[in-house]
């Protein structure tokens, strides 16, 4: 079978809710970083060869809940893996704001919550650089949906000639105030 598109959220459609998780539905099990890609192929968790093929505009990234399709065998819905993130909580708007700057401008991929709270992948640079700015986080083993590439960051294109330079500015670690 192949899903060219996504034909809505259980949860978002009112299928599910957060509590029941997947229950009963036939579910493709994919990693964050897998999210991103256009073109999957994967086994559900009844054992059935599913192709997925998104189309390249709009930019779409699957989401857990996300349905690939409605069938008189079931609905299968994809079901993102949790794996281990930093959590970074703030105190302040503009902490988050600078924190979210820092590691933007490193180009990592990270996730925002509504609670405000900035989940990044674990891994020894993104540790030091969070205790070097001193803010609080935690290891925790959670869903990690980062946002999508070019959601938010602009980007040239290198296809056309001009004339002007590409910076990309640091923060001043003396903006970040020390918390001990």
């Amino acid at each position: 079978m192949i899903c060219n598109q996504i034909a809505g959220n259980v949860f978002e459609d009112g299928l599910a809710n957060e509590n029941e998780e997947l229950r009963g539905f036939e579910t493709v099990e994919v990693t964050w970083d897998e999210c991103a890609k256009r073109i999957l192929r994967k086994k559900t968790n009844r054992g059935r060869e599913i192709g997925i093929s998104l189309p390249m505009q709009p930019q779409t990234s699957l989401r857990h809940g996300d349905i690939l399709t409605r069938e008189e065998e079931g609905t299968v819905v994809i079901s993102l893996q949790p794996c281990d993130v930093f959590v970074v909580f703030s105190e302040t708007t503009k902490e988050l704001g600078l924190i979210a700057y820092e590691f933007g401008n490193r180009h990592l991929p990270l996730e925002v919550t509504d609670s405000g709270e900035i989940v990044l992948l674990i891994d020894d640079p993104t540790e030091v650089l969070l205790n070097k700015l001193h803010v609080h986080y935690e290891t925790q083993c959670r869903r990690f949906q980062p946002i999508p590439k070019g959601g938010g960051h602009h980007h040239h294109d290198h296809d056309h000639n001009h004339d002007h330079e590409h910076n990309h500015g640091h923060i001043d670690q003396n903006l970040m105030g020390s918390k001990q």
